[in-house]
């Protein structure tokens, strides 16, 4: 029996010595991936803590996600699952939080006064 993982492998050699079938060490890591997938489930955490930032920064330029949506050329529910990190797209949280820092930079830039 073969393992791709160290851990996986390390508990191979220890059920084998223990006198474990190798159809008993499968069921038994098929158990504890069963139990794995289960408490992940149950407890889902969120794919990228920083994801979080990108909701609040949207929300404190007054911006719907709608129009940041329409704005990235992407469906809504896509940003929005990105934003509490149920999502994990590196490229688009890149565009998405530069696309924000240019509407934090136009927001904060002082406005031009008319001279006429």
């Amino acid at each position: 029996m073969s393992a791709g993982d160290a851990r996986t492998a390390d508990y191979i050699t220890r059920r084998t010595a223990e006198g474990k079938s190798d159809r008993e060490i499968i069921r038994c890591l098929k158990r504890f991936v069963a139990r794995e997938v289960f408490k992940t489930i149950r407890n889902p955490q969120p794919v990228n803590s920083n994801t979080g930032r990108l909701r609040q920064r949207r929300r404190t330029l007054a911006i719907p996600i709608s129009t940041a949506a329409t704005a990235l050329a992407v469906p809504y529910q896509r940003l929005r699952r990105l934003e509490i990190g149920q999502r994990l797209d590196p490229d688009l949280t890149a565009t998405y939080s530069q696309w924000l820092t240019d509407r934090e930079q136009q927001s904060s830039s002082p406005a031009l006064a008319d001279t006429a």
